[in-house]
């Protein structure tokens, strides 16, 4: 039976509170990029307004002033404007003559965070092409800023005209003019400060409100640097958004327990939206390791296909002709990752090995392969970020069958763990005897 994911949030980004009480939530959808959505729901947990058709990978919703809903759909490389009945109303993609080629030739790569701004100009976080971008609605530039930045976040125009960004990568929040130069910074790119900044927000006492993702948690600091408020967890939360409420709580996006949060000065949880159920199998044991079986979609049986994060590319792959029996394998061709995963239950404090063989072709500089175990905790969460999880050799090039082991230990907050078969970059990879012991 194929599972509803129809109001389920699995990964939430941007939430807004709004006018009438409700919270407006973007959910990414789950790891095969299923049940991308932005829903509206009331201070009941009742979902009043859902739209999801032909998302993939909805980072940010807005509501305008028309009552219409602004939507960042990340993974088609778009902003489209929907009405309350569902009806897209405008999106980026007729630009250009319907390329959506914007006026200086170029096209929004990978959108995170799109504004309507008080003089009907939009404002884009344009992370791939690593800017921030002020469009009108026919797709003229009008100004942009893509100094010395990389994957920016969720860029906000203030009142006085500058621009407050997260440089994500760079790992700080910066106030740029519109000479482009910088008027204020928090973080030094150093993990001292900020590790991978995503939201930023400039609050009316002039302070400013950051979600420290790799820190798990908020932070309100002063112009001169100041943290004069935190909210911390002592789990992997990867925080995605944080807005500072009329009433003085904070709202917070929480990835990785899939939920959203309102937490008040003193860091109490006053009120919480979690409604997600994982869908997917988790096994006592691995499972066709060694891929004799095929479901009907054509993945090996009890794998998922993890493109969450494959930035609207890449593709499961078969060896037909490999001995003793075909082989998957992962084509990608672009940043980011994808994934052939399984998820199978753990002992917290067991050492565990996991065990293959790996297959190469035309994996370029900078492009890589490799085996690795994600553990998760008993809310479906990370226990740490995908980045710093247990990993074997990292594979580049053209490389023929090369066996590949590693060790680590379940931490102790771990139930389950995602066995994977990992390529990021441009390249091919194949798998086989996948064993873990």
């Amino acid at each position: 039976m194929k599972f509803n994911f129809e109001g389920i949030v699995e990964f939430p980004c941007d939430v807004e509170r709004l006018e009438n009480g409700n919270t407006l939530i973007s959910d990414a959808g789950n790891e095969a990029g299923e049940g991308s959505e932005v829903i509206e729901v009331d201070p009941l947990g009742q979902i009043v307004w859902r739209f999801g058709e032909g998302l993939k990978f909805a980072h940010s919703a807005k509501r305008l002033p028309n009552g219409n809903t602004l939507i960042s759909d990340t993974n088609n490389d778009r902003v489209i404007e929907v009405n309350k009945k569902g009806k897209i109303v405008f999106t980026t993609d007729s630009w250009g003559n319907n390329t959506g080629i914007l006026s200086d030739r170029t096209h929004i790569s990978y959108p995170n965070d799109a504004h309507l701004l008080d003089d009907g100009t939009l404002a884009i976080t344009d992370r791939n092409n690593n800017r921030c971008v002020i469009t009108d609605y026919s797709g003229n530039v009008i100004w942009k800023y893509d100094k010395d930045i990389k994957h920016p976040h969720n860029c906000d125009i203030l009142k006085n005209g500058n621009l407050l960004m997260a440089d994500s990568d760079g790992k700080r929040v910066i106030e740029v003019n519109r000479d482009n130069e910088i008027v204020w910074q928090y973080g030094d790119g150093t993990d001292k400060y900020l590790d991978w900044p995503r939201d930023a927000d400039r609050l009316e006492n002039g302070n400013t409100l950051i979600t420290d993702s790799r820190h798990s948690r908020v932070i309100e600091v002063t112009p001169e640097g100041d943290i004069v408020w935190e909210y911390k967890v002592s789990y992997f939360a990867n925080f995605y958004d944080a807005d500072k409420l009329a009433n003085g709580n904070v709202l917070i996006s929480d990835q990785q327990r899939h939920q959203v949060l309102e937490v008040d000065p003193y860091g109490n949880v006053i009120w919480l939206f979690r409604n997600y159920r994982n869908p997917n199998k988790i096994n006592s044991k691995l499972t066709n390791g060694f891929f004799k079986t095929r479901s009907e979609d054509g993945n090996p049986e009890d794998w998922i296909l993890f493109n969450r994060f494959a930035e609207g590319g890449g593709k499961l792959i078969w060896k037909e002709d490999e001995k003793p029996r075909p082989c998957p394998g992962l084509e990608f061709d672009r940043p980011g990752a994808l994934c052939l995963q399984q998820i199978v239950a753990v002992k917290p404090g067991k050492l565990y090995k996991m065990a293959g063989k790996i297959k190469t072709e035309g994996l370029l500089p900078g492009s890589f392969a490799y085996l690795q175990l994600a553990f998760l905790d008993s809310f479906g969460a990370l226990v740490e970020d995908a980045s710093r999880a247990p990993k074997g050799t990292l594979f580049t090039g053209d490389k023929d069958w090369i066996e590949d082991s590693f060790d680590a230990i379940a931490p102790e907050n771990a139930t389950a763990v995602e066995v994977r078969v990992v390529i990021c970059g441009k390249g091919r990879v194949w798998a086989k005897n996948i064993m873990l012991l």
